[in-house]
């Protein structure tokens, strides 16, 4: 498929959401996940943060879906694939209870990294260790700490490529942050060693369209004449109000990127969806012909108030 052919897509309604939070959390979050057929168990799965850790979640049809159970603690933001025999889990890993702690009006500076757990059957998780530090200037904000996340991975010829989010904003009238900079780094493997580049592909320093208040995270894929990405940009609507939308960038090298188009392709609405729309996962599926984007929304502003919750869109020509 070209990027144009994409762009064609025509795209349903979210309807109502699909996963709501789990008891004593306010958030389910940045959705990643398998087809059926990519499964020996032949359902789908979809990775999701929640306040104490990455879920892992089953369903017979990609609408109802069923909580299994945690596969790694004191993390967020993952992204599940299939690779070879086994299924890779990459995410965001924090200090321990640090996500609950962002409610208390008091909190420690924020220190997540980059970290990677495997599994052969999406039950027994084995963790494999921290993939990167936040030991670049640009991955660090004075006063709010260091952070990478939001991990995506995409085949890069006969290497692998991994972008990921770095640093902070604060966002005054949500009151936490949210990822400032999008980075990437290349690997000859998916289990790296990564070598992250020197500087940001997108920063609101250097690229103050793509991220007005913070480059929120992107989901890559590798198209037949290019580079696609799915980004939830955060930034300030007419009245001064932060939101935040999905939007698509275009590239010819991965590196350097530019809106494909002006309007959003997901952005808030009511209801669950009133405040800010965040992370995606989209992939094609060959059985049925269909694109796939399951999301995150939120339904209001302040840390005490909002919750998020999963739904989902779907794409064909």
């Amino acid at each position: 498929m070209k990027i144009d052919e994409f762009l064609a897509l025509s795209w349903t309604a979210p309807g109502e959401p699909l996963i709501e939070a789990p008891r004593y959390s306010p958030i389910i979050a940045d959705p990643s996940f398998l087809f059926p057929e990519e499964s020996a168990e032949g359902q789908w799965t979809l990775a999701a943060h929640s306040a104490w850790g990455v879920h892992v979640y089953r369903s017979n049809d990609g609408l109802s879906w069923r909580d299994r159970g945690l596969a790694a603690r004191h993390a967020m933001r993952p992204f599940l694939r299939k690779l070879g025999q086994d299924y890779y889990l990459y995410y965001e890993r924090y200090r321990p209870f640090a996500l609950p702690m962002t409610a208390l009006p008091w909190r420690p500076r924020w220190r997540s990294a980059l970290a990677l757990s495997t599994s052969p059957d999406l039950k027994r998780w084995q963790d494999l260790g921290t993939l990167m530090e936040p030991d670049q200037p640009w991955m660090r904000a004075e006063g709010l700490g260091a952070a990478l996340s939001n991990p995506c991975l995409a085949r890069y010829g006969d290497a692998w490529r991994l972008y990921y989010s770095a640093s902070l904003s604060y966002i005054d009238d949500c009151g936490f942050c949210e990822p400032r900079s999008i980075g990437y780094a290349d690997a000859l493997e998916p289990g790296g060693p990564f070598k992250p580049a020197n500087v940001p592909c997108i920063d609101p320093d250097a690229q103050p369209e793509l991220a007005p208040l913070g480059a929120g995270s992107i989901k890559v894929l590798k198209l037949d004449d290019g580079w696609l990405g799915l980004q939830n940009t955060i930034y300030k609507d007419a009245s001064g109000r932060s939101r935040s939308a999905i939007f698509i960038l275009r590239s010819a090298d991965g590196v350097s990127w530019r809106r494909a188009r002006k309007e959003a392709l997901l952005a808030p609405t009511t209801g669950w969806m009133s405040s800010h729309v965040y992370a995606c996962d989209c992939r094609f599926r060959e059985a049925d012909g269909l694109w796939y984007l399951y999301f995150n929304a939120r339904d209001g502003w302040k840390i005490t108030e909002g919750r998020e919750r999963i739904g989902r869109i779907t794409g064909r020509h």
